[in-house]
């Protein structure tokens, strides 16, 4: 079966949580732009939102870092996204260490604390959803618990030490969800059976990771390409005499290449509209 006909893969391609695994890899790309350039790289980053969102997102450098960048919306909402771990970084392995080993402390959560608290000061009131991958998965999430706001991690990883802590010592009323993939990630499954208070969707793994071993862990997992953006079917319809044709999940398409929905008119019950017309005429 492919991603297509995966209904969990459709309905989240149809989400706003794909937006959250596109920030989630920006915040990667973020730290390589300031450690290429530290003049340009906000710039640099901000092209990559203008690519990646077809509505205005633009880069708050004064509330980013190599470890998150936030994110202003068109709504006036924002986003906290968390990088996860370049496996070159010895601070991102030292904080992957620490999540192994359960240490409270974790380093990288409290960076990246500074960066919330910074925020929340100067914008106490408005939605600020926390998003992550792997290492950026978790200390979002530490966050989130402590601080209930809504989160949507990627790759979670989990830490049978750190799993009693994760599931029964902090309680919240927003949102929270983890996507995983269904194949095995060694970083990340145990979360299907030990997560209690998180929403956990598994979607199938692209084929183009399945030839990497730690492919079933990665980013690109979550994020849209080509190859994946639902294609219109075109279905024929009989009502007596006529023939109609008709693209049902127009409306669904469009959803998955823009964050707004578009207004779709059904030909079966509009066959007068002109491109109704020229789709019956070319068929």
């Amino acid at each position: 079966m492919s991603n297509l006909d995966d209904p969990l893969f459709v309905q989240y391609m149809q989400s706003d949580d794909i937006a959250m695994a596109q920030a989630s890899d920006v915040a990667y790309k973020h730290e390589l732009n300031v450690n290429a350039n530290p003049a340009t790289a906000n710039q640099e980053t901000q092209k990559l939102l203008n690519e990646r969102f077809t509505e205005p997102h633009f880069l708050m450098p004064q509330f980013s870092n190599t470890h998150a960048i936030t994110i202003e919306r068109p709504n006036k909402e924002f986003i906290l996204a968390v990088r996860g771990t370049r496996p070159s970084n010895i601070s991102d392995l030292a904080a992957d260490a620490q999540i192994l080993l359960n240490d409270r402390n974790n380093s990288r959560v409290d960076s990246v604390e500074k960066i919330y608290q910074s925020f929340k000061a100067e914008h106490p009131t408005h939605k600020l959803t926390i998003t992550g991958h792997s290492l950026g998965s978790f200390v979002g999430h530490q966050l989130a618990n402590k601080y209930n706001e809504d989160f949507v991690g990627f790759s979670h990883p989990a830490s049978p030490l750190g799993l009693l802590r994760d599931n029964l010592d902090y309680g919240t009323s927003a949102q929270h969800k983890i996507y995983l993939t269904k194949n095995l990630d060694v970083i990340s499954s145990f979360n299907k059976y030990a997560k209690f208070t998180d929403k956990i969707i598994s979607l199938p793994q692209k084929q183009e990771t399945q030839q990497d071993y730690f492919g079933s862990h990665s980013i690109d997992n979550f994020l849209p390409n080509k190859k994946e953006r639902l294609q219109p079917k075109i279905i024929k319809t009989k009502r007596g005499r006529n023939t109609f044709y008709e693209t049902p999940n127009a409306e669904a398409i469009r959803r998955s290449s823009a964050s707004s929905a578009s207004v779709y008119d059904n030909c079966v019950d509009n066959p007068s509209l002109e491109k109704c017309k020229k789709i019956n005429k070319k068929l």
